[in-house]
């Protein structure tokens, strides 16, 4: 394989990185090598922990410097994953070990973001044909295009766009993950332009994993189709804030992204605390003991 797993974490939320790659190795069962960076020392699960060369808080340099290294190793691809962003499901290995990274090769993309199109996602850009398996690539205004849900990179690209986003004087914060998603998006000027428009994102409907494919299919479709129909009525018949107090009451399960490797928008944490719409997602599908998990070593990491 000349792709691998690159999991992005720190010390403070090493024991989250843990329990994602425990998730990965039970729901992605023939996955590549995981590799992981941004700590200081080596946590279990992952084939190795790659030096810190950075200072902790610059998110983008320790990407920058993971990226040359397993570059390195002989690697040209990665999926990139933070350390909240676990599989939720049975990902579909078949399309994650060897359709998507073909199709990176047969397009010179740059990214393909497994956080895709449909499922009332916010995206923009044309959908190609099914020879392609419905990829949609985006356009180069999307703000968005460089989303750290996870993705597959390619190195290459990936050491170019964050080596185009130099900090901005006296703010630290420019390197964070939060603000490289922002920056990436809106500095394409300042992204070398082999690299500029070859984004794209999956169509998660057609790459489902596990069992009961087809029906989860038309589940996931026609819980969209309910739940856009109901909310524009009630926006119509009531107000905005009813509209707004359904969308709010469903998000638990709006936020949910079924695709090649399920996840939840935003990730498991927010704001250093478990999110709340997540913890609700969990609990309707009476899936305790991963609940307490999570719940243990988010409380952990506080």
């Amino acid at each position: 394989m000349n792709f691998c797993i690159l999991i992005s974490t720190c010390d403070k939320h090493a024991d989250l990185a843990v329990l994602t790659i425990d998730l990965i190795h039970k729901r992605w069962k023939d996955h590549p090598s995981i590799f992981e960076c941004g700590v200081s020392r080596p946590i279990p699960g992952a084939v190795e922990t790659l030096p810190l060369k950075n200072d902790e808080w610059d998110w983008v340099g320790i990407a920058e410097s993971a990226a040359g290294a397993l570059m390195e190793k002989g690697y040209q691809q990665c999926y990139l994953i933070l350390e909240d962003h676990p599989p939720l499901q049975p990902c579909n290995e078949t399309h994650l070990n060897s359709t998507l990274p073909a199709l990176m090769e047969k397009l010179d993309a740059a990214y393909i973001g497994l956080y895709g199109w449909g499922q009332n996602t916010r995206s923009a850009g044309k959908s190609l044909s099914a020879e392609f398996y419905r990829l949609q690539h985006q356009e180069e205004t999307f703000l968005w295009q460089y989303s750290l849900h996870p993705a597959l990179w390619r190195l290459e690209a990936l050491k170019a766009v964050l080596n185009a986003l130099p900090m901005i004087e006296g703010d630290a914060a420019s390197r964070s993950a939060w603000a490289f998603e922002r920056r990436s998006g809106s500095l394409q000027s300042q992204i070398p332009a082999e690299w500029r428009g070859r984004a794209y994102r999956v169509y998660g409907l057609g790459m489902l994993g596990g069992q009961f494919r087809l029906v989860r299919r038309a589940a996931r479709r026609m819980l969209f189709i309910a739940v856009n129909l109901t909310v524009l009525i009630a926006g119509k018949l009531m107000g905005s804030a009813a509209r707004d107090r359904l969308l709010n009451f469903v998000l638990s399960e709006t936020l949910f992204f079924d695709g090649p490797y399920p996840m939840y928008w935003s990730g498991v944490m927010q704001k250093g605390s478990l999110n709340k719409n997540f913890e609700k997602f969990l609990l309707l599908r009476r899936r305790n003991r991963e609940l307490s998990n999570f719940r243990a070593v988010i409380r952990k990491d506080v």
